[in-house]
């Protein structure tokens, strides 16, 4: 893979600046867990949640509470993370680059037809696999449905919740991953950690889980969620070093993926699954990481939880 590396300027006087710009690796990530968990620990903590503190945060329309705090969690993590280790390390201009990235859309038509169309045929075709080719039959039978759900989800997606997330990852975390390993070690060490960022959401129902579980399901779930994190942070990087470092391009992969998993309103448009499997709040859709593994994986995880139980 080749590279998008990032600028720098000359050291600052402030201590804190100086911290920085000797770390800034280590800086990005320290803001970026510690962003969320300022926002997600009343959450956590409630009874919503942990139950340790004597309240409960009640819910806003019909959407899970867990939703809203992912999308606050990732302005004051990876975003608030990326554009305050840019600022330091790399100033005024850096953070031009940084911007500009955000709109860099000039990547060829190639690649937003990967990413807008390739990405649910590849997943109807590995679903045909094991179902005698339904899934692309169905796309082809509503294919107005690619206009009408699945492009406008993507679009919701992408402002809600993947413009924060990417602008962290892929907006500071990948490139200079990137710079001082090497685009395949970057993936192996990127991985795990946003794969770690979604903890909180795994105490609190809503996202990866509908109700309350135990230890062990939630060790089982994350184990498997930083092996599907990795895989998918790889394609998601190569992607990235062939689009020039594209933020743009990057929201919009992200939010393919989320808009096109198995527990989506467009697959289940085209598929629908038992009631169920449905979400608490009646809707199947998801705009985040969390629902993707967790709707490719629910079953692997129930199976091995059932395991771990009565071998203890």
């Amino acid at each position: 893979m080749s590279t998008v590396t990032t600028t720098s300027q000359p050291a600052t006087t402030s201590p804190l600046k100086r911290l920085i710009r000797g770390h800034p690796l280590v800086a990005f990530f320290v803001i970026a867990f510690a962003g969320e968990w300022i926002v997600t620990l009343p959450l956590v903590l409630a009874q919503n949640g942990l139950g340790l503190l004597p309240y409960t945060i009640p819910e806003i329309g019909l959407i899970p509470l867990a939703y809203w705090f992912s999308v606050l969690a990732s302005i004051a993590g990876p975003t608030l993370a990326s554009f305050t280790v840019t600022a330091v390390t790399s100033g005024k201009g850096g953070m031009r680059q940084l911007l500009r990235r955000y709109v860099l859309w000039r990547v060829g038509l190639r690649w937003y037809l990967l990413v807008l169309a390739g990405v649910p045929l590849i997943q109807l075709a590995f679903a045909s696999i094991f179902s005698g080719g339904a899934p692309l039959v169905a796309f082809l039978q509503h294919w107005t449905l690619f206009f009408t759900v699945y492009l406008p989800q993507i679009l919701i997606i992408s402002v809600a919740i993947q413009i924060w997330e990417e602008g962290g990852w892929s907006g500071f975390a990948v490139p200079a991953l990137q710079k001082r390993f090497g685009a395949w070690r970057a993936c192996l060490v990127l991985g795990p950690l946003w794969a770690l960022f979604h903890l909180p959401f795994f105490i609190v129902p809503g996202q990866i889980f509908q109700s309350k579980v135990g230890i062990s399901t939630m060790v089982v779930t994350m184990a498997l969620l930083i092996i599907l994190a990795l895989l998918t942070r790889i394609v998601m990087t190569w992607v990235f070093n062939n689009t020039k470092g594209s933020i743009l391009i990057a929201i919009l992969l992200h939010s393919a993926l989320d808009a096109s998993n198995s527990g989506s309103a467009y697959i289940t448009h085209l598929l629908p699954r038992p009631k169920t499997e449905a979400t608490a709040w009646g809707q199947p859709s998801s705009p985040s990481l969390q629902r993707y593994c967790c709707s490719s994986l629910r079953r692997a995880v129930s199976r091995i939880s059932r395991i771990v139980s009565c071998s203890q």
